[in-house]
């Protein structure tokens, strides 16, 4: 996911250790207070992660920490589509993340992890704000 519009808000987190996160995908916090990825169940994300983490990374076992792009209620991103059909008929409804958290299933409404503002059909993505109250500050913004 990329961001599209709005002033990127790069904050920075632990990440779980032993975890490997996909560039660009969704991320949460888990009950420890450690970032993980989104998945297709989860939900209060609270940005895009601006690295790969792998396996073979130095610092793969250790919590240090990763910058993410937090996602306000009013930012919109740009996604590719995992599964499902990229079409006008897609706006204005709330669909699933896929189970790495890094795409859009346009056939999966159960969690309603993002609202799609508009698509992109020659490129197969879909305009998204993140459907989540965890990048929202106390004034609700």
């Amino acid at each position: 996911m990329k961001r599209k519009t709005g002033v990127p808000n790069i904050q920075y987190f632990k990440k779980n250790a032993s975890t490997a996160f996909i560039n660009g995908a969704l991320c949460t916090v888990n009950a420890s207070g450690f970032l993980i990825p989104a998945t297709a169940s989860t939900v209060n994300h609270v940005g895009v992660i601006l690295r790969t983490v792998a396996a073979t990374d130095t610092d793969y076992a250790s919590a240090t920490f990763v910058m993410v792009d937090v996602c306000r209620t009013t930012d919109l991103f740009v996604s590719e589509v995992s599964a499902g059909t990229v079409a006008q008929t897609a706006v204005g409804a709330y669909y699933d993340l896929n189970s790495t958290g890094d795409k859009v299933d346009l056939s999966a409404t159960a969690v309603k992890a993002v609202y799609v503002q508009d698509v992109l059909v020659a490129q197969s993505q879909v305009v998204i704000i993140v459907n989540s109250t965890a990048g929202a500050d106390e004034s609700g913004t």
